[in-house]
């Protein structure tokens, strides 16, 4: 992976600082999801129990760098369970359990006056082949959770209308707006 601008330069772009985020989430602990985690100790993590337990247990599954996330274990939290996770309690930023990939994996569901529905797949899916071809990767936590999860996602995703932004899509992330532009 290649790193061009750290996450606290593309904020202070525009006009913010770790210390201005209320809220951090990950969609799972995985390193390459994880490299940023501690700058935001400040804010309340809002963490899957199941994640959580698996991120500070004495071997994580996976691929992980626990020094990417280790300062969290300290910080505010609030531990949730396998529920949807309405932050605000409008429906406007909700947290799905997208279980499968890691053991308290989830995605991301916002919903944006301009831009509509979306939600942020975290590694639900890696590529968006994945979803044609209907492919799991053989390093998911559990590859037949992940197949469950994905039906109810894609279900999800025809019931609202939302668009799917798959965060290891190359081609379609490179025509996302960058910082300092941002969608509403």
């Amino acid at each position: 992976m290649t790193l061009r601008r750290r996450l606290v330069a593309q904020l202070a772009e525009v006009g913010y600082s770790p210390a201005d985020i209320t809220y951090l989430a990950l969609s799972h602990y995985h390193y390459d999801h994880t490299a940023n985690a501690n700058d935001f100790a400040g804010a309340t993590w809002l963490v899957r129990r199941v994640e959580h337990d698996a991120m500070f247990s004495e071997k994580p599954p996976g691929v992980t760098q626990p020094a990417t996330f280790a300062v969290l274990r300290d910080s505010k939290k609030i531990l949730l369970e396998s529920d949807d996770y309405d932050v605000f309690g409008d429906g406007t930023v909700v947290f799905k359990p997208a279980i499968g990939h890691t053991p308290g994996h989830q995605v991301l569901h916002v919903k944006l006056l301009k831009t509509g529905d979306v939600v942020l797949s975290g590694d639900l899916y890696h590529y968006p082949e994945e979803r044609v071809l209907d492919r799991v990767p053989t390093f998911e936590f559990d590859q037949e959770q992940t197949r469950a999860t994905r039906a109810a996602i894609e279900a999800f995703l025809k019931q609202t209308g939302a668009q799917l932004w798959i965060q290891h899509d190359i081609t379609g992330n490179a025509m996302l707006k960058k910082p300092p532009h941002y969608y509403d």
